[in-house]
Order: C-alpha cells, then structure tokens, then sequence
C-alpha cells in the first residue's frame, strides 16, 4: 500500500470517527443511566471526576517518562481549575460528562485535521471546531428525548474543549511556524463571507430554538421566515463547498499546501453549519418535539 493510499484511508477513518462520535454523543445519557441503575446514580456521578483523575495521572507520568518541559507540565494547573469550576457551578453530576467527551472531540479532531494542516494556528482551529461541535450538539439533545437544549451546556462544551486544547499543546507539537496560509484565506473571500453569514444565521437560529424549547418544544415559535432561510443557506453551503473543494484541488505549486491548510478553516465551519441547518430543517419539517 503507498504513501498516498494510506493517508488517504487514515483520512477517511479519522473524519469518519468524528461524525459517529459528534452525533453519538446525545446518546451518553443513556450509558449513564445504564451505569446508575447498575450501580448508583453516585457512582455514575463520580465516573467523569475519576476519568479526569486518571487522565491526569497519566499525563503526569507521560511527562517524566518523556522528560518533556516543567511548563508543559504546568499546563494541568489551568485544565484542573476549569474542572473544578465546572464541577462546582454545575450541580448536575450527568453534566460532568461532558468535560471528558470533549477532551475526546478535542483529541480526535486533532488527529484529522493534523494530516493535512501545515502551519501555525491548529490548535485553534481545532478549538473553534469542538466549540462549534458542540453547539450542534445541544440541538440534537433537543430533538432527543429525555434530553433537553440549553446554553450552559454550551458553555461547559466549550470550556471543556479548552480543557482539551491545553493538554495537546502540552503533549502535542504544532504543524509548523508560519502563517502564510492567511494569504491563501484572504483569496477566499466568497467562502468567508459564508461563513461568516453562516455564523450569524446559527445565532439566531440558537436564540430563536429557545423559543421553541419554552413553547412546550413545539415549532409553532420558530419564525416561517427564518427556516425559509435555513433551508435556503443548506442550497447556498453545497454550492459554496462544490466552488471550494474544486478551487482547492487546483494545483498552487508552492501553495497547495498554503491553500489546503487555509481551506481547511472554511471547510470545517461550513461543514458544521451545514449540519446544524440541516438538523433545524428536519426537525420542522418532521415536526420533532423541541426539548
């Protein structure tokens, strides 16, 4: 099997892994009840604290046996507090789940992107991904029962993806020193714009699925307009992907890596706005209960 054939494959599995677990996650409920009633329900809300025990534990010993730097070391103390502050902010134990599930995103998409990005900045990237993952999170716990959409979860999401972030800049090298790939990104100014009304429209759709959730989960709430405009951005993102993917493929001599790396940010975010469009639209149509 050659070079490409395998990169490739790893490529195909990585991303893959992504999906599966990202839409796997509103499932953990279920695992957790599983554990509660074989158990007690203290034990299943002990369960995440001990993940994280453990995971620090062996990211300590990594370090000596490694003999990486005192500072990377140090890098447990911010990842600690965050911890504990999710922990004492949340009286909810089954909410403490979260901090390791998006460690876990945080490290798989690590691994994803990493193949084909080629300088400075993955790190945020890849941030700005599980961040943005779990947002599309919170709108599937929505649609599934006995789970419920709200933007403290979010908030823990994402600080646990921050969690994650600084354990692979303690464990991990990043892609490079150089931010070329910026130029390459300024050339992609109809991908961006996109985006950025992508963003903009997942606001509001965030804001307005509140709405729904107070309204006994019922869509009566969400604006006609409003989803007349999701399903519009669905059409406009496929466009926009087909134009980019084929404008990335072209060959840049010295910048095709410079391209790909920059496209890499404009097709994570359009491929995760996609989804959520993709959710809200569904869930209408099909008239799911909004929790």
């Amino acid at each position: 099997m050659n070079t490409n054939l395998k990169i490739k494959n790893r490529r195909i599995i990585l991303w893959s892994l992504v999906v599966i677990y990202t839409f796997s996650l509103p499932y953990a409920i279920v695992v957790y009840n599983v554990i509660a009633l074989r158990w007690s329900p203290e034990f299943a809300g002990f369960l995440p604290r001990l993940i994280l025990l453990v995971a620090g534990t062996a990211y300590i010993f990594y370090s000596i046996k490694a003999k990486l730097p005192f500072n990377k070391m140090f890098l447990l103390i911010p990842c600690a507090i965050i911890s504990c502050l999710i922990i004492y902010l949340e009286p909810n134990p089954n909410k403490h789940i979260h901090i390791p599930e998006y460690v876990l995103m945080t490290w798989l998409l690590f691994e994803a992107v990493r193949i084909d990005y080629k300088g400075t900045g993955i790190f945020l990237l890849v941030f700005f991904c599980s961040s943005f993952l779990g947002v599309l999170d919170e709108i599937l716990q929505g649609i599934f029962p006995s789970r419920s959409y709200g933007w403290q979860d979010m908030l823990i999401n994402s600080s646990s993806s921050l969690i994650g972030i600084l354990s692979l800049i303690g464990l991990r090298e990043d892609q490079g020193k150089n931010w070329n790939w910026i130029n390459q990104l300024k050339e992609m100014r109809g991908p961006l714009s996109v985006v950025l009304l992508g963003i903009l429209s997942t606001a509001v759709s965030c804001y307005m699925l509140f709405a729904v959730k107070n309204y006994r989960g019922l869509w009566f709430a969400y604006p006609d307009w409003l989803i007349a405009w999701n399903a519009t951005f669905v059409l406009v993102i496929f466009v926009t992907l087909r134009v980019l993917c084929r404008h990335t493929m072209q060959d840049a001599g010295e910048f095709r890596t410079q391209k790909i790396t920059a496209a890499l940010w404009v097709l994570s975010a359009l491929i995760i706005i996609l989804y959520i469009h993709m959710v809200v639209v569904l869930s209408f149509s099909a008239g799911v209960p909004f929790q």
